[in-house]
C-alpha cells in the first residue's frame, strides 16, 4: 500500500466565512486563545462542508491528484492532506473552506502571532488529531510536503519515523537543509527539473513527485530511498540549473505603500496590473496576497 501526505492549498473554489480566516484575527491576541476559538469553530460545524477535491484548488493541487490516480491503478492507495486549519485528513473528509498557512509572510500566515516557527509548530500540535498508529504497518509513506509544512508538523513526522522508518520517503524540493532526523529519509530534487519540465516554482515539488511516480511504475523502481536518489540523478545530470528571478520580499505595510502608490499616482485600478508591475520592479508576491492587499487599500481610495 502506498499512502501519501500532501499539503493543503492557499487557493480554494469557496470563500470561507471571516472566522476561519487567520487575517481576521488581531495578531496582539496569544496563540494560545486563538487555538481554542479556531477548534471550537470547527467543532461546531456551522458552515457548508466540501469534499477536499471540490475545495481545493491549483497546479500542484492537480499534480498532487494525479500522483494519486497514478498509484491507484497499481497498488492501494490512500491520499491524506495535511491541513493548516484542520490538521491530516482523509481526501475524502468534508470540510469548510478556511484560510490558514505556514507559509510565511501572508495575510493568513499562522506564525504572525508570534513571528517565528514556533507557533507553526504548536498551531500543528494542537489542531491535528490524527494518530500515526492510523497507517499500516505495510504501506510506503510518501510525505509530500513543503518546507515549512515539514517544520510545522516535525514532531509528527518524527512519530512516523519512529513507527515506519525506512517506508517513510519524505521528498523534498526546498534549497534549505533538511532537518537532522529527517535526512535520512529524504528523496531531493533540485531546479534543474524545471529545466527539465518548465512550470511554476510553487509546484515543483508535487510536478516533481507526480513525474518519479510515472517513472517508479514504468520502470519498476524497488522502494528504496537510494534508488529513488539515482535515478533522479541519472534523469536529470544533463540539464542545469533553473535560474530563478531575484526579486525582494516586503513586509505587509511596504507593500501596502507601494500599492497606494499605483492606485493613486500611476492610474493602476486592477490587482493583475499591479502585481506585474511589481514584479517587474523586482518585489515578489504571492497573487492571492496581493490580490486581497490591492482589493484592501483601493477600497476607501
Amino acid at each position: 500500500m502506498i499512502e501519501i501526505i500532501s499539503s493543503c492549498t492557499n487557493s480554494k473554489t469557496k470563500m470561507p466565512d471571516k472566522t476561519l480566516t487567520i487575517e481576521y484575527y488581531n495578531k496582539e491576541k496569544s496563540l494560545d486563545e486563538i487555538i481554542k476559538v479556531w477548534k471550537n469553530i470547527i467543532k461546531e460545524n456551522e458552515f457548508n462542508k466540501y469534499v477536499t477535491t471540490d475545495l481545493y484548488k491549483g497546479i500542484g493541487w492537480r499534480a498532487t491528484l494525479n500522483t494519486y490516480n497514478l498509484f491507484t491503478d497499481y497498488y492501494k492507495t490512500k491520499l491524506y492532506i495535511a491541513s493548516a486549519g484542520y490538521g491530516l485528513i482523509q481526501h475524502s473528509t468534508k470540510i469548510s473552506s478556511y484560510d490558514a498557512t505556514f507559509t510565511p509572510r501572508t495575510l493568513n500566515s499562522i506564525e504572525k502571532f508570534n513571528k517565528d516557527k514556533i507557533s507553526n509548530i504548536k498551531w500543528w500540535d494542537n489542531i491535528n488529531t490524527f494518530q500515526v498508529d492510523s497507517f499500516s504497518d505495510e504501506s510506503y509513506i510518501f510525505v509530500i510536503l513543503p518546507h515549512n509544512y515539514l517544520i510545522a508538523t516535525q514532531n509528527f513526522i518524527k512519530k512516523l519515523i519512529e513507527k515506519h522508518g525506512k517506508r517513510v520517503f519524505i521528498f523534498r524540493a526546498n534549497q534549505n537543509e533538511a532537518l537532522s532526523f529527517m535526512k535520512k529519509y529524504t528523496v531531493e530534487f533540485d531546479l534543474r527539473f524545471n529545466s527539465y519540465q518548465t512550470g511554476t516554482l510553487s509546484s515543483l515539488l508535487s510536478r516533481s513527485v507526480l513525474w518519479l511516480s510515472k517513472e517508479i511504475v514504468e520502470y519498476k523502481i524497488p522502494f528504496e530511498h537510494h534508488l529513488f536518489q539515482e535515478h533522479i540523478e541519472n534523469k536529470m545530470k544533463n540539464y542545469p540549473q533553473y535560474k530563478m528571478p531575484k526579486r525582494e520580499q516586503l513586509s505587509e505595510e511596504k507593500l501596502i505603500e507601494k500599492i497606494e502608490k499605483m492606485i493613486t499616482h500611476d492610474a493602476i485600478t486592477s490587482p493583475s496590473r499591479g502585481l506585474k508591475k511589481l514584479r517587474e520592479s523586482g518585489i515578489a508576491c504571492e497573487q492571492k496576497r496581493f490580490s486581497s492587499l490591492f482589493k484592501k487599500v483601493k477600497s476607501p481610495l
